[in-house]
């Protein structure tokens, strides 16, 4: 008859060993979980109900359309962040453009933008014009004729209910939103800056040159002074320029569907299969310390 008994210390630390590495591996990938799910957030949607120059157009030939012109958006994300161009036949001509944060690496905005393909054939459909913001990227497009819409135009605004109390705070919020602007006068489009306990992060339009850049900014933080006053957080949203702040560790929590279910429910599967992993390593080795103690004992 067989029986088990403890095994020496040292099978035992290999044992132990081998689920510390289990445990850092499952910290790493909820880590990376998280970052996903700030990227891929969904912070609005506008889609008007119906386009009154296209609405007796073929709703099958503009699906095609802007389905074409969304392939090649996920194509050139593969090698830029911002991508503009026109889509259409000889009755419509579609203007469209894509754009990822600039802090994002390719295969991210890849990611990011094939996300907003999905989300937005849930929103829009066939509407136009339409355009889908997720927290690090968004797609917008129009009919031709509707181009020249203000760049600082308001699109969508967000202020957290709780409000700072400290003195310091307008001080080090006016300080860094000037350093935005001059950031986005003189830079590439994109400004991600710390002043104190502000953090604020802003980005222009791919095409927009620097003076209207500056001045897209400088609007956005006029908006935010004016109508979020002492918020802890705040994100503005205007056709060329979005910029979004915080004081200290307090964010923006977005209510949007984005794809938080979806990362939750691989989150839900990578913890099962890390618990299944342990389960059976532990089962494989108190077999294998059972087999080894039979066969001493016969």
């Amino acid at each position: 008859m067989g029986y088990c008994s403890s095994s020496n210390p040292s099978s035992y630390l290999h044992y132990y060993q081998f689920l510390f590495k289990i445990f850092l591996l499952n910290l790493m990938l909820q880590s990376a979980n998280s970052n996903k799910i700030d990227l891929h957030q969904l912070v609005f949607t506008t889609c008007i109900t119906q386009n009154q120059t296209f609405q007796n157009y073929d709703t099958i030939s503009k699906l095609s359309i802007v389905s074409s012109l969304f392939q090649e958006f996920l194509d050139k994300s593969l090698e830029s962040k911002f991508f503009e161009t026109y889509a259409g036949d000889e009755n419509i001509a579609i203007l469209g453009l894509f754009q990822c944060r600039n802090d994002l690496n390719y295969n991210e905005c890849h990611i990011c933008t094939n996300r907003l393909v999905d989300i937005y054939s849930h929103f829009c459909g066939e509407r136009l014009p339409a355009r889908v913001q997720l927290s690090g990227c968004y797609l917008d497009y129009k009919a031709e004729e509707e181009r020249e819409i203000s760049k600082l135009q308001m699109l969508h605004k967000v202020c957290s209910r709780k409000r700072a109390n400290s003195r310091s705070f307008l001080e080090e919020m006016g300080y860094a939103f000037a350093e935005i602007k001059s950031c986005g006068m003189n830079g590439n489009g994109f400004c991600d800056l710390s002043y104190g306990k502000v953090h604020v992060m802003a980005q222009c339009v791919g095409n927009l040159g620097g003076c209207d850049c500056g001045e897209c900014l400088h609007k956005a933080a006029q908006i935010v002074h004016d109508e979020c006053a002492y918020s802890l957080a705040g994100e503005v949203y205007l056709d060329g320029c979005y910029l979004s702040y915080n004081y200290g560790k307090y964010k923006i929590s977005h209510e949007g569907k984005g794809s938080k279910e979806g990362t939750q429910k691989l989150a839900a599967i990578v913890a099962g299969g890390i618990v299944a992993a342990i389960l059976l390593g532990a089962v494989f080795y108190f077999m294998k310390s059972c087999g080894k103690k039979d066969d001493d004992y016969w």
